[in-house]
């Protein structure tokens, strides 16, 4: 866990978002954005021995809090035309606005972007271009065309009143629990968290602020090292919302003078945590709305945290492709879904008492492969690959041991 520096704490130099810019776009965007629930969650508050409420922000219009910036920015434009680049939720949150404004608007897209976001960002009114393998083939495309036809670029974080309308959230936690101890934010450009710092700190400056990044793309946490905004190499991860190596000089800024603490999660907590998500709360999210229950389950954050403790889950634009894939990825995290790989001798019933033992151990069988040939295998021996579901480590560690006795002598 990185805590903020002291010196950045107590800068002198002035805010370039305060809390009237943020309270002046609630009243911009109020009729375009909803209040999404503040869920008090029973289970977690177990599991993590807080008292711990869910801010569903993946119920939000466009499935993510992206709409609440790009409404902003967008009613202030007197009907002028914006493109901007995305590979997911800033593109659906700026075509919404648009629709809603009645604009046009184009938004650039890698070409390998997933085909429901793609048919979501059409679907809101959006001209859709599909240009080069990467974001940041994307913008730069973006940024020509608004050189050449003058549209107006929308930035997903750089940009002071994205971050202000991104802080309407912060608004809608304090005034649903006024006494607010802590909130916990998805982090990736850093437009929500600076956002939602500004307002949470001035309406309840003791509260405590903390951000979590993937550690795909710990930009802000490195940042904060340096004492100043560094990239990251870009890495593949999951959690493509927050998969952010650039920072800003604004929101960084705003991050040093007004969040307590980054935290960086892994690919496995996070599929762990979105499992979780699904099983206990019945929210669908994406993997990067699930970064703070990862931060809270693997207990990277202090024991005493200021209650009550509010996780936002940030966005719910998820393949169902990819989520059958994080689904798995979790079970296999905690434990509970094994592919088990056992050499037997090659005689008739040798399959059968495999199955038989993990029946017996109260294990779910999901596949099976049986190989009898190749493989490296030594002569007279069957490999037979399994892919179970089960409680958890303990009881796949108690099948792995029953299994050994199978195995041929060398």
């Amino acid at each position: 866990m990185l805590r903020r520096h002291p010196a950045s704490a107590n800068s002198e130099q002035d805010m370039t978002i305060t809390l009237a810019d943020i309270e002046r776009a609630r009243t911009r965007i109020r009729d375009q954005v909803i209040e999404t629930p503040l869920l008090h969650s029973a289970s977690f508050s177990r599991l993590f021995g807080s008292d711990v409420w869910l801010k569903a922000e993946a119920l939000q219009r466009a499935g993510s809090f992206k709409i609440r910036g790009a409404a902003n920015v967008i009613s202030q434009l007197s009907g002028h035309a914006v493109v901007a680049a995305s590979a997911g939720n800033h593109a659906q949150g700026v075509a919404l606005a648009a629709a809603n404004a009645g604009v046009p608007c184009t938004v650039f897209m890698p070409e390998n972007a997933a085909l429901p976001k793609i048919e979501a960002t059409r679907d809101y009114g959006a001209e859709v271009r599909l240009v080069g393998s990467n974001l940041a083939e994307a913008v730069d495309a973006a940024l020509a065309h608004a050189e050449t036809s003058g549209d107006r670029f929308i930035h997903p974080y750089d940009d002071p009143d994205i971050v202000a309308g991104q802080g309407t959230l912060g608004l809608e936690l304090v005034e649903r629990l006024p006494h607010l101890g802590t909130v916990i934010v998805p982090t990736g450009g850093g437009g929500l968290l600076s956002g939602v710092a500004v307002a949470v700190k001035g309406l309840r400056p003791d509260t405590r602020v903390v951000g979590v990044e993937i550690d795909a793309a710990p930009t802000y946490v490195e940042s904060r090292k340096a004492g100043r905004p560094v990239s990251v190499p870009p890495r593949p991860t999951m959690a493509d919302g927050i998969n952010v190596t650039m920072p800003s000089e604004l929101t960084f800024e705003l991050i040093e003078r007004h969040v307590d603490d980054l935290v960086v999660v892994t690919e496995a907590q996070t599929s762990s945590a979105l499992t979780l998500i699904l099983e206990r709360s019945k929210l669908m999210v994406e993997p990067a709305a699930a970064v703070g229950i990862a931060a809270l389950a693997e207990g990277l954050l202090p024991a005493d945290l200021p209650e009550p403790v509010v996780v936002v889950l940030s966005g719910g634009n998820i393949d169902l492709l990819l989520l059958g894939k994080v689904v798995r990825h979790g079970l296999e995290s905690s434990g509970r879904y094994a592919d088990l790989r056992v050499w037997v001798p090659d005689q008739p019933g040798q399959l059968l008492q495999i199955l038989q033992t993990i029946a017996g151990e109260g294990a779910n069988v999901v596949q099976v492969e049986h190989h009898r040939e190749g493989f490296g295998l030594p002569f007279g021996t069957v490999e037979i690959t399994i892919s179970i579901e089960t409680r958890g480590p303990e009881h796949t560690a108690r099948i792995r041991n029953a299994l050994e006795r199978y195995a041929p002598e060398r």
